[in-house]
């Protein structure tokens, strides 16, 4: 049994605590680390050598996104999911940015956590659909002349693909799905995140969510 090793980044100790006990209950989770701040996180990070981090995105002295940005300098591999507020559609943003893979609340269930941690452990992205409403609630629609020409570079299958990204299906999913090959999504994808000037398929998300180009 592979066992998907976590650590955990939070200045609150008791939600790490308690958040620690709740995934050492799963069989093939281990969380071998805790840090209240990112630096201490990055001191260590060598020395965990961990598959997963949950990241808390405001912590005292270096928050989330420094750190998340500096871990994945040390470790390119290294997969990270933010653990957010509700009402913090400018951070996700900033995380996406930093190279987060997942989004989720901290009152996530037991069983979206666990989802979640799976799906990014594998090298999938992951959005709450609670965040995901926020950043759409909170995020006026954009109509400048820019969003307008993009919806006219958008060609129909990329939008078609770029739907199936916010729903959360991996890119061998959405082959399946419109009966393509993974490569052609890949191109898809790929077209995408430059037509938009975003830096990966999570920033991709944020962006089609807060100027309305897909609803969720």
């Amino acid at each position: 049994m592979n066992i998907i090793k976590i650590v955990l980044v939070d200045d609150h100790s008791i939600f790490s605590r308690g958040l620690s006990l709740l995934l050492n209950e799963i069989s093939d989770f281990k969380v071998i680390g805790e840090a209240t701040n990112g630096k201490d996180f990055i001191d260590s990070l060598l020395l965990w050598r961990p598959d997963v981090v949950l990241m808390d995105i405001k912590m005292p002295g270096m928050d989330g996104i420094e750190a998340s940005k500096q871990a994945l300098e040390i470790m390119p591999g290294l997969k990270i999911i933010a653990l957010t507020m509700f009402g913090e559609p400018h951070y996700c943003k900033l995380m996406a940015e930093a190279g987060a893979s997942g989004f989720i609340q901290k009152n996530v269930s037991k069983i979206e956590l666990e989802n979640a941690i799976r799906k990014v452990s594998k090298g999938e992205n992951y959005f709450s659909q609670e965040i995901m409403k926020d950043i759409s609630i909170k995020s006026s629609a954009k109509s400048g002349l820019f969003i307008e020409s993009l919806n006219e570079m958008i060609t129909e299958r990329e939008y078609e693909v770029l739907k199936y990204i916010t729903m959360g299906l991996s890119a061998q999913e959405i082959a399946e799905k419109m009966f393509i090959s993974f490569r052609t999504v890949e191109g898809h994808r790929a077209n995408l995140i430059s037509k938009t000037g975003t830096r990966n398929v999570v920033d991709l998300v944020i962006f089609a969510i807060k100027n309305k180009i897909v609803e969720v």
